[in-house]
C-alpha cells in the first residue's frame, strides 16, 4: 500500500534524552504483511521498546493466520469454503465491521469482493448486484457465518487496519511503553506520548509527486488517531466500486484520518469510490473523521475536519536575490549497486545533499541509514552537518534502500524552509558499508535561468549519478 507511502514525518526522534527519560525508539522491518512494518515506540528503556515490537510482530503474525487472503491455511480461506462457520471473534469482527460499513456507506464499501476481484473485468457488472444483496447471515451470540453460495470475501479493505489497532494495543498494555506509532505499508495508527511530547505529525504523500524524498503534501496532527489513504499508489491495485464491480480511476488518492485504524482503512476506501462532494459530506457527518481527496486533474478536496487538522506551518520568505525560473526543481537520479563479496555484504548508507558555492551546506535531502552507531561512517557529511543537528538528521533519515534505482528532488528551499538564490550549487552523495569502503560524488551545476545537467560515473560503493534542473 506504499506511494512509496503515507509517509510518517517523525520530528525529534533522534534527540538525545537524559537516563531514565521517554525516548523515541524507531524500528523497520520488511516482508510484514507483504508490505514493510515502521514503528516509533516511546520509552524509556530501549530493551522494553524492542519486546514492544515482539510483542506486536507477534500479535501481527497471529492475525494474519486468521485474516490473509494469500495463505490457504487461514481461517478465512476456510471460511470461502465452508456454507457455515463458527467464527473466531477477530474473524466474525472484521467481517461485521465490513457489513456494517457497507450499509452506513451506501454500498461504497464491501468485503463481498472475492468474487468479483478473481472474474474477469467484462463479467464483474453481471455479478456485483446480486453479490451485494445476498443474504449474509451473521449471529453474534454464536459467531456463526452463514455465507451464501457464491459469496468470497476480501477483506483486504479493513483487515490491515484491524491488525494495526490489535498490535498497537497489545504494545501499549506493557507498562514500560507510553506511546507507540505503527505503520504497514502507509496504515498507521498513533497512541499514548507522542516524541516532541505534543502529537505525532504524519505527512500525507502526494500523489502528483513519486520522488522518494518528494514534500508531504499535507502535514496532519494525530493524537490516539489513525490514518490510511486508497489509490493506485497507496494500494498498489485496483479499486473496485463493489456496486457496478468497476475499476474506479477518477480519483488519484483518497486519505482518512479516523479514530482506529479500522475505521480509517475502510473510509479510504469509500472516499475513493464515492464523489469527492460525497466523501467530505460523510466524513464531516461522523465523529473524529476527516478525508482528503486528490482527483484524476490533481484537483485537492478536503473536509472541515481535515482544514482543522492541518499543519502546513507558515508562509516561507520571499527571496530577495534573483530566483530559480518559476517552475524549476532540481531532480538527482542515482543507484545503489548490487555488491557481493567480502564480509557479510550489505548495502550502502548514502546520504544526499546540497551545498552553495562557499562550501556550506544549504540542502539536506536524505540519509539512507538503518544503525545509528554506523551511521557516524559517511564522516563528510557527519562532521559538517550530522554532529551538530540530530534533529535534522532525525527528519531525513529512511531505511536503506535495496539495489537499483532512485530519484529525490530538490525545491530550491534550504533546510530552513527559505528559497536558495540562482547559482552555483554542488550535489554530494556520500556511500559507506557496514564491513565494506567509502566514496563520495560531488556533482556540481549552475543553477541559473536555464535548464541544466551533469553526471558522475559509479563507484564502487554507489552507483552512477545524474543532476537535471529545469522543469
Amino acid at each position: 500500500m506504499n506511494l512509496d507511502h503515507i509517509a510518517a514525518a517523525l520530528l525529534g526522534t533522534a534527540a538525545l534524552v537524559a537516563p531514565n527519560a521517554a525516548a523515541a525508539h524507531v524500528f523497520h522491518a520488511d516482508h510484514v504483511l507483504g508490505t514493510s512494518l515502521d514503528a516509533v515506540i516511546v520509552s524509556a528503556s530501549r530493551e522494553m521498546a524492542e519486546v514492544a515490537l515482539q510483542v506486536m510482530q507477534s500479535e501481527i503474525a497471529r492475525l494474519d493466520a486468521i485474516l490473509s487472503g494469500w495463505r490457504s491455511d487461514s481461517e478465512l480461506a476456510l471460511l470461502n469454503t465452508a456454507s457455515r462457520h463458527l467464527a473466531s471473534p477477530d474473524l466474525f469482527q472484521v467481517i461485521a465491521a465490513g457489513e456494517s460499513w457497507r450499509e452506513s456507506s451506501g454500498g461504497a464499501f464491501s468485503l463481498r469482493l472475492g468474487t468479483l476481484l478473481a472474474a474477469p473485468p467484462p463479467a464483474r457488472a453481471g455479478l456485483a448486484t446480486g453479490l451485494q444483496q445476498a443474504a449474509l447471515t451473521l449471529d453474534p451470540e454464536t459467531r456463526e457465518i452463514r455465507r451464501p453460495a457464491g459469496l468470497q470475501f476480501a477483506v483486504d479493505g479493513i483487515a490491515k487496519g484491524y491488525v494495526i489497532d490489535r498490535a498497537v494495543a497489545a504494545a501499549l498494555r506493557l507498562p514500560a511503553i507510553q506511546g507507540v506509532m505503527l505503520d504497514i505499508g502507509g496504515d498507521l495508527c498513533c497512541r499514548g506520548a507522542a516524541p516532541n511530547g505534543l502529537s505525532w505529525q504524519v505527512g500525507v504523500a502526494d500523489p502528483r509527486n513519486l520522488a522518494d524524498n518528494a514534500p508531504p503534501l499535507a502535514m496532519i496532527a494525530l493524537n490516539n488517531s489513525a490514518m490510511a489513504s486508497s489509490g493506485m499508489g497507496a494500494r498498489g491495485h485496483a479499486i473496485l466500486d463493489p456496486a457496478t464491480g468497476e475499476t474506479r480511476n477518477d480519483i488519484l488518492m483518497a486519505t482518512a484520518m479516523a479514530p482506529t485504524a479500522a475505521d480509517a482503512d475502510a473510509l479510504a476506501s469509500i472516499f475513493h469510490v464515492l464523489s469527492p462532494a460525497q466523501s467530505l459530506l460523510l466524513a464531516d457527518s461522523l465523529p473524529g473523521v476527516a478525508a482528503h481527496v486528490v482527483d484524476a486533474s490533481g484537483t485537492e478536496h478536503v473536509s472541515d475536519g481535515w482544514v482543522r487538522l492541518a499543519q502546513n506551518g507558515p508562509a516561507r520568505p520571499v527571496l530577495a536575490a534573483p530566483a530559480w525560473p518559476p517552475g524549476f526543481a532540481v531532480k538527482i537520479d542515482y543507484e545503489v549497486p548490487v555488491i557481493t563479496g567480502g564480509r557479510r555484504a550489505r548495502v550502502p548508507y548514502v546520504t544526499i545533499w546540497v551545498s552553495n558555492e562557499a562550501g556550506d551546506a544549504v540542502r539536506t535531502l536524505a540519509y539512507y541509514a538503518d544503525k545509528q552507531r554506523f551511521m557516524r561512517e559517511n564522516y563528510v557529511f557527519w562532521e559538517q552537518i550530522g554532529g551538530a543537528n540530530p534533529a535534522l538528521v532525525a527528519s531525513v533519515t529512511r531505511p536503506t534502500r535495496p539495489p537499483g534505482a532512485y530519484s529525490l528532488t530538490w525545491d530550491g528551499h534550504d533546510d530552513s524552509g527559505k528559497p536558495v538564490p540562482q547559482g552555483r550549487y554542488t550535489v554530494n552523495i556520500e556511500a559507506s558499508r557496514e564491513h565494506g569502503g567509502h566514496n563520495i560524488e560531488r556533482i556540481e551545476i549552475q543553477l541559473g535561468t536555464n535548464p541544466a545537467t551533469a553526471s558522475a560515473p559509479a563507484q564502487a560503493e554507489i552507483g552512477a549519478a545524474k543532476v537535471t534542473y529545469g522543469k
